[in-house]
This record gives C-alpha cells, sequence and structure tokens, in this order.
C-alpha cells in the first residue's frame, strides 16, 4: 500500500548546509575501499532546490518519508531522468536532507533530474528492498514523470550499501550506481543483469576501513561482469567533499549512451 503525506516544503534547508554537513562529519558512523588517488574540491555554495516529503508504506505496514525533489524545468511531461539518494547512517530526515544538499540539489535540479530520497537506514534494504523499491516506484509511476531507461541509484556510507541492495533486488531497473563509499557482500550472480553498465566506486584517502570494502566490492563486481571506475579521493576522510558538476557530468555521459 502506498500512502502519500505531502508537508509544506521546508526549503530554505539550503541554508543549513555548513550545520547538517559538520554533524554529519560528527555522527555517520564509517565501516571498512581503494584505487586510483583524485583530488576534487566541492562546488560553491548553491540555492536548495524546492521539494515535498511523501509517505511511502510497504510491507508489513512499514512507513518511510521521502524527500522528493523535481527539477526546476519540471514538466509532468519531461521524462526527467531520475536519481534515487539513499543516505548516511541511521537515514534519519535530517541526514537525507544533508546528503541530498552536499550532491544532489543544485546541479542535478538544473540539469533536469528528478531526485527522490527516502528517509531510510540503507543497511536495512538487505531484507527489505524486495518489497520497498517496487512500492517506491508505484508510487513514482503514478505520480512523477520520469524516463525508466534513466533511472539512478546513489549512496553514501550506509546509503551506499543500501544503493547495492536496492541494485541486487532489481537490476534492470537502474542505469548506473554511484557509492561514495559503499560495499556490495552479496552474490555475483544476483547483479548479472547489471553487466556492462556503469558503477563508480569512491573512498577517501583517509577512509582506511573502507579501503578493504571497496577493494572487496571491486572484484565482485567484476565477477558480476560490471567494470566500475574506483577512484580514492585524495585528502578526504569517510564524508567526501565534491563538486557536484564532476558528479552529473558522470552521469550525463553514462546516461547519453553509446
Amino acid at each position: 500500500m502506498i500512502r502519500t503525506r505531502r508537508t509544506p516544503g521546508q526549503n530554505s534547508f539550503g541554508r543549513r548546509s555548513t550545520a547538517l554537513i559538520a554533524g554529519l562529519l560528527a555522527t555517520v558512523a564509517s565501516s571498512s575501499g581503494a584505487a586510483v588517488g583524485t583530488d576534487w574540491g566541492i562546488s560553491k555554495p548553491i540555492a536548495a532546490a524546492d521539494y515535498e516529503w511523501v509517505e511511502v508504506t510497504y510491507g508489513d505496514g512499514i512507513r518511510v518519508d521521502v524527500a522528493v525533489f523535481k527539477p526546476d524545468d519540471y514538466s509532468d511531461s519531461g521524462n526527467h531522468p531520475l536519481i534515487l539518494a539513499l543516505p548516511w547512517g541511521a537515514g534519519t530526515p535530517d541526514l537525507t536532507l544533508g546528503m541530498v544538499d552536499a550532491y544532489w540539489n543544485g546541479e542535478a535540479s538544473r540539469r533536469g533530474y528528478v531526485v527522490v530520497a527516502p528517509s531510510i537506514v540503507g543497511s536495512s534494504l538487505e531484507t527489505e528492498a524486495d518489497e520497498f523499491i517496487p512500492g517506491l516506484f508505484a508510487w513514482l509511476d503514478e505520480n512523477v514523470s520520469y524516463d525508466s531507461d534513466r533511472v539512478v541509484v546513489v549512496g553514501a556510507s550506509n546509503g551506499g550499501r543500501g544503493a547495492f541492495h536496492a541494485l541486487a533486488s532489481d537490476p534492470t531497473r537502474f542505469a548506473a550506481v554511484i557509492a561514495m563509499p559503499g560495499n556490495y557482500t552479496g552474490r555475483p550472480e544476483a547483479l548479472a543483469a547489471f553487466a556492462g553498465k556503469p558503477i563508480w566506486l569512491m573512498v577517501g584517502e583517509m577512509d582506511s576501513r573502507w579501503h578493504a570494502s571497496t577493494e572487496a566490492t571491486r572484484v565482485t563486481l567484476e565477477a558480476a561482469g560490471v567494470t566500475p571506475r574506483v577512484n580514492m579521493i585524495r585528502g578526504q576522510g569517510h564524508v567526501l567533499r565534491l563538486d557536484d558538476r564532476i558528479l552529473m557530468d558522470w552521469l550525463d555521459e553514462v546516461l547519453a549512451g553509446p
């Protein structure tokens, strides 16, 4: 069952970005990643995109609040690319908005992407993705104009784990994955239908606890027929600070196809 609860947008959250990111640095738990060293800076502050909360109920009455961000040029007939963004840590509303604010609420909107961010614990999708993902997309199919061939799942830390759980649950639904960082410990066969499609793994140079899991994920993905891009971000720790234009340039490229 899908239930929606539209909340007046507290759309000033972009002004709280500095405080949110500072809190993330202090509260997001790290676990255990590696590759080519890269040094990227974060872009200048941006204005927050408008959003609304909806409530999705799935499984045995589990409810999750989902923030939906529509782009500047949104149209009901626009067939927009869509980013499913899974948050850090415990997936609270503030962490959910903070993750979008850090990477996905500026350049993504300007380039016509819808961003959907559930307030959910990414690791819980190991057992709940089979019910949550169909439930979420049932609501999206009825309420949002998006291109089903250009759906991306992204996540950071716990959300990076969740991104792979979502992918393993329905690998044909997604066109690309970004995990920053993330890891996958499941069977390669579960990702076989995603073979040949793009995945980008990132990990901070100083985030040593995630280096090994990033490398193990790379090996597992290659066994599934996926050759990921892997970058170690120089001078950074667990919560990566990146220029969102770099992320969006990559998405625009891989979603454009050959």
